[in-house]
């Protein structure tokens, strides 16, 4: 469904099922209610069927060279679209001088309820939050700067989402220029997208829009820029995911502020203690009490500004969340307007423009298929002679190995053998040495036959007679 905002003159393109309903106009903010004559709706239209004329153009710019026809397309004034930055990025000074505003009117507010007296007053939620964020040492007022600051970034994100989601209803390639996008209508086209109201320039949807627009007059070929949107996609992706990290740093920031006010607290407790068992030993049950006091309020430090870090994170948690997951959905959104409204209609002129009949066409791409299988065949070839190199010098490498190795065998065969020679020489002699001393022993037991043998000892310990 197609309407013109009344105000600005904007052509807008609407689903049929929000026939009836009030949007702002993504270029003057003007509320528009979106028609819900039928009649005033125009179906997605693809390329006109070619007509003679057509034909003609066709058949004429094949006849051309192809270094002519580029020089013959309009020239596309690039310069007029400098980029800017990311879509998806925000200012985080404008962001960082917020939070410190609201930071100030916060404390304002929190300096201005009623104080406790003593501590038989009753506790009221005035007297609480004062002493939650005023009376709880230094780390909590950088706990709520931080918050307030995470928070305004998040301010920022979700109206920057909200400006992106209105400019998918701008009908960026209007049919009134033609059905269809090629090489003659594109500085049409690409003058319409860059001429939109500021506010509109720096979106998702028309950032996408003008680099498709400027890499098909670069290349003329419907999948490069198919492949081209795709590539920008992930871009676009990875961009919103990083806009988030800084985010990230201060939902890991904040609950680190409350573990260090958790320490500080528990510190100057555990310093006051020695005050406490100094009074102690007097036994005054009131100068106990008046020690105590501040030992109390140390922990009461520790705990509470924990508690802040911990609720501070968790309210930061689900709304930043809930905005990273619909930005990608926005980028989502962008991919498919420019499958619909953008690839369909893109027209690079066919294989005509350049070939000229389908059997030059099938002659073309028989061609690339043979340039492109001979390629592969050298390459295997070249890779298989590499292959039988390294071969080659591995066998040698093996040969000389196995050389090496039957020479080692055969020095420890021979070692071997020069042992084994040398263990029998040795056990001949040792078998020769033992028969003679047995003989020798034959003999002289031969000779006591019988007689006293007498063995008399010498020494310190010996017996003299």
């Amino acid at each position: 469904m197609k309407f013109v905002c009344p105000s600005c003159n904007i052509h807008l393109q609407a689903e049929a099922d929000l026939a009836g309903k009030t949007v702002k106009c993504p270029g003057c903010s003007t509320k528009i209610q979106i028609p819900a004559d039928l009649g005033q709706t125009t179906a997605p239209q693809g390329p006109p069927p070619p007509d003679a004329a057509s034909s003609s153009s066709a058949a004429e710019q094949a006849d051309q060279p192809e270094q002519e026809y580029y020089e013959q397309a309009p020239a596309l004034n690039i310069d007029i679209s400098k980029a800017g930055p990311h879509p998806s990025e925000i200012n985080m000074l404008h962001a960082g001088l917020l939070g410190v505003g609201i930071t100030f009117f916060w404390y304002l507010i929190m300096f201005m309820l009623p104080d406790r007296k003593s501590m038989e007053e009753p506790m009221t939620i005035g007297i609480y939050l004062r002493e939650m964020f005023c009376e709880r040492s230094w780390p909590q007022y950088i706990t709520t700067l931080l918050t307030y600051w995470c928070m305004a970034i998040l301010i920022f994100k979700y109206l920057n989402i909200r400006k992106q989601r209105r400019a998918m209803i701008l009908e960026a390639l209007p049919t009134d220029i033609s059905d269809e996008i090629n090489a003659q209508n594109l500085v049409e086209f690409h003058t319409h997208v860059v001429n939109f109201p500021k506010p509109l320039r720096n979106t998702l949807i028309v950032n996408r829009i003008r680099k498709a627009l400027e890499f098909f007059y670069v290349r003329q070929n419907n999948p490069e820029v198919a492949q081209m949107i795709s590539s920008q996609s992930e871009v676009d992706a990875n961009k919103v995911a990083g806009t988030y990290s800084i985010v990230k740093v201060f939902l890991w920031a904040i609950p680190i502020m409350g573990f260090i006010g958790t320490v500080l607290g528990i510190g100057q407790a555990i310093g006051g203690f020695g005050q406490v068992l100094q009074t102690g030993d007097s036994g005054d049950v009131s100068q106990i009490v008046g020690a105590l006091t501040p030992v109390l309020g140390s922990m009461g430090v520790a705990f509470d500004t924990t508690l802040l870090a911990l609720v501070f994170s968790i309210l930061l948690s689900f709304p930043a969340s809930n905005l990273q997951g619909a930005e990608e959905d926005l980028v989502t959104s962008v991919d498919e307007y420019c499958i619909d409204n953008l690839l369909k209609r893109l027209n690079d002129g066919g294989a005509a423009s350049q070939l000229g009949s389908e059997g030059a066409l099938l002659k073309a791409i028989g061609d690339a298929i043979a340039a492109n299988q001979k390629e592969f065949i050298g390459k295997f070839e070249e890779t298989q002679q590499k292959m039988a190199k390294n071969l080659e010098g591995q066998t040698k490498n093996y040969e000389k190995i196995s050389a090496v190795i039957d020479k080692q065998v055969e020095g420890i065969e021979r070692r071997t053998d020069l042992f084994e020679k040398r263990v029998d020489t040795e056990i001949v002699r040792a078998l020769e040495k033992i028969t003679e001393g047995v003989k020798h022993l034959n003999s002289v037991l031969k000779d006591l036959d019988g007689k006293t043998v007498t063995v008399q000892k010498k020494g310190w310990f010996s017996r003299r007679g």
